[in-house]
């Protein structure tokens, strides 16, 4: 179970292109529980209570009504919104979206096994739902606390939480950019900082220069968005 999807020895694959041998491990997408789990225990939002009631995390606005259920989405509150997705309450004529684009099937006929094909709409939910905002700002706020100056040990920090391995040279410039990108974004417009990390329930943390965390919750997002943490391998 633990091993690579990548083989130690590349002629083994061509001796087994089919893994007959299983000399390598498999490789496939998460399901869409499983990435918004992921996402939560990185960020030490997850709730690991087992049992009691469904939950109703975030949800957009007016779906339960334009599918005509004849019901209004209530959100649930406090730790309602970081239970772990086997909780989440299911209506079949109106499922979560951003479980949806992750393949989760609406549960209206029996399905044998999902189909997990990657595709652009999953980036975009990784980097706009309010569910992976939330968790990625926790991420930054914790690597911030523990890496305030360091920066390069702050890409490093949040490459562990998020992807489990360290970054390239290659990658790291790039992650710094992006930072500096937003950072100069967000310094000529801090409404639009201060209206980022309102996104989600648990409020942001008043002790860090909000255009910082801001620039490094886009870090975050950005490596949420990475194969390794969306693929099993």
């Amino acid at each position: 179970y633990r091993q690579a999807s990548t083989p130690k020895d590349p002629a083994w694959e061509l001796a087994d292109p089919e893994n007959r041998w299983l000399s390598r491990g498999p490789k496939h997408r998460l399901s869409a529980e499983q990435v918004r789990d992921a996402a939560l225990f990185a960020s030490g939002l997850l709730v690991p209570k087992i049992g009691g009631p469904s939950v109703m995390p975030y949800h957009p606005e007016g779906v339960w009504e334009e599918a005509g259920t004849g019901k209004t989405y209530t959100q649930s509150q406090g730790d309602g919104l970081y239970r772990r997705s086997m909780y989440t309450f299911w209506r079949r004529t109106a499922p979560p979206p951003s479980m949806l684009a992750f393949d989760a099937t609406s549960r209206e006929t029996c399905t044998a096994r999902r189909e997990t094909p990657p595709t652009p709409l999953q980036a975009l939910v990784l980097l706009n739902d309010p569910q992976y905002i939330e968790a990625a700002r926790a991420v930054a706020e914790h690597t911030i606390r523990r890496h305030p100056k360091d920066r390069a040990a702050r890409w490093n920090a949040m490459a562990a939480k998020l992807i489990s391995r360290p970054l390239t040279e290659k990658e790291r410039a790039v992650i710094e950019n992006a930072y500096l990108e937003q950072r100069t974004y967000f310094e000529g417009s801090p409404a639009s900082a201060s209206e980022f990390l309102k996104i989600g329930s648990r409020p942001a943390s008043s002790s860090i220069d909000p255009v910082d965390l801001a620039a490094s919750c886009v870090v975050a997002e950005t490596l949420m968005c990475f194969d390794e943490f969306v693929m099993k391998r």
